[in-house]
């Protein structure tokens, strides 16, 4: 069933990646899912100081996302992306032996950087492991691999929480670390072009200029603009349950049926929607409906608020289906500009860079959604709704522009 979907690359460094990215994220949704628990109910700090420490370390990985870009360039994708897994791993074991604040936020600082290095070095050791192959298929067929991941980690930490004593959380954090571990295990077996890029030669070659993401203008306007459109994300994993749960009379337990049937149709639907957004035209058309199609979504979220239980969980199910459609051709279209628009030489940089947006947006997203739609009900959701459509088609424009 799996190799008929094509949810899997076929065999080679790809299809070992993808496995590692699924042992990888399985600990990624252990460690979602408990993590904030461990700290606050185990270790016994704050919520408060363990956003703190969370911030900081995001912030100061997003600041340094193009150093491991670079990196990438210079060492090779898969060395810098195994280091990376390796800080990962050890920095979740040492949270496991945490007692106080400092000791945690100086952990939580080296986690929030190997966090932001991993997301910015992949892209690079795709298309390193692609070889001329269609990237645009492959990191779709990861992504697959990163929501079944994620589910499957979810679950297993349901034990935990249901258990809920500080020792099942400990468990939470330490499986994370050794999964980290495994998946650094399996991609070091993984061949790879890993052939350096040297560029560093006369700085006025036209080459080396657009070696340098945050020189090329063009390039940081489609990223900014993509940035904004990877809003939806924080709509899904942020608004929707605070939504859902407070201004609506839906069943809490919708919101549980409704990630499953997201996960369920981007896992089917992601590897099959990305064949659309095979060109840099395509994929800035794909990203203006998947806008229009986000603008439509907020529009029916909006609806819910006055509807009985039965009704809003029905209004709330097509709104899955909705959203579902825009983050499948958001994703596509974000692949194909991400590779397409930089410079084969030089993907580590220009990777990290891109990944700036997303990861920006990621660290705003929950303030920006509180004050404008949570707070403003069906007007904040009319305001959301422009928001996509404008910023999809700014996407669609700054592509365009980017590619000449």
């Amino acid at each position: 069933m799996i190799s008929r979907l094509q949810l899997l690359p076929p065999p080679g460094g790809l299809r070992r990646f993808a496995v590692a990215n699924l042992v990888n994220t399985v600990g990624s949704g252990l460690y979602i899912t408990g993590g904030t628990l461990y700290f606050t109910r185990a270790v016994g700090l704050s919520v408060g100081q363990t956003a703190l420490g969370m911030t900081l370390g995001t912030g100061l990985g997003l600041a340094l996302m193009m150093v491991f870009g670079r990196l990438a360039d210079r060492f090779g994708p898969k060395l810098v992306y195994l280091g990376l897994l390796v800080a990962q791993a050890l920095a979740m074991a040492a949270f496991t032996q945490v007692g106080s604040f400092p000791g945690f936020l100086t952990v939580a600082i080296v986690s929030g950087i190997a966090d932001r290095g991993i997301a910015g070095t992949a892209g690079a050791l795709i298309h390193a492991m692609s070889g001329g192959g269609n990237r645009v298929t492959a990191r779709a067929q990861l992504r697959t691999a990163t929501n079944v991941g994620l589910a499957l980690g979810t679950l297993i930490a349901g034990v935990a929480l249901t258990v809920d004593t500080a020792s099942a959380y400990t468990c939470v954090v330490a499986g994370n670390s050794l999964l980290f571990l495994v998946a650094a295990v399996l991609l070091s077996g993984a061949r790879v072009d890993d052939r350096r890029t040297q560029h560093a030669e006369d700085p006025a070659k036209p080459e080396v200029q657009r070696a340098r993401p945050l020189r090329d203008i063009r390039y940081l306007a489609v990223t900014a603009a993509n940035g904004l459109l990877s809003l939806h994300a924080a709509v899904l994993s942020f608004a929707l349950p605070l939504w859902v749960a407070d201004h609506t009379a839906a069943p809490k337990w919708g919101i549980a049926v409704i990630l499953v049937l997201n996960t369920v149709l981007v896992v089917l639907l992601q590897v099959r929607t990305s064949r659309y957004a095979a060109t840099v035209p395509q994929a800035g058309r794909m990203a203006w409906r998947a806008g229009a199609i986000f603008a439509l979504a907020a529009l029916v979220m909006a609806g819910t608020g006055k509807l009985g239980a039965g009704p809003a969980l029905a209004v709330l199910l097509l709104w899955a289906l909705v959203y579902t459609a825009g983050e499948l051709m958001q994703s596509s279209a974000e692949f194909c500009i991400g590779f397409d628009l930089a410079p084969d030489h030089a993907q580590g940089a220009y990777q990290s860079a891109f990944a700036l947006g997303p990861g920006l947006m990621r660290a705003l997203a929950p303030s920006l959604l509180a004050l404008v739609v949570l707070q403003n009900g069906v007007g904040g959701w009319i305001v959301l709704a422009v928001f996509f459509v404008g910023s999809g088609a700014l996407v669609s424009l700054t592509a365009r522009w980017a590619q000449g």
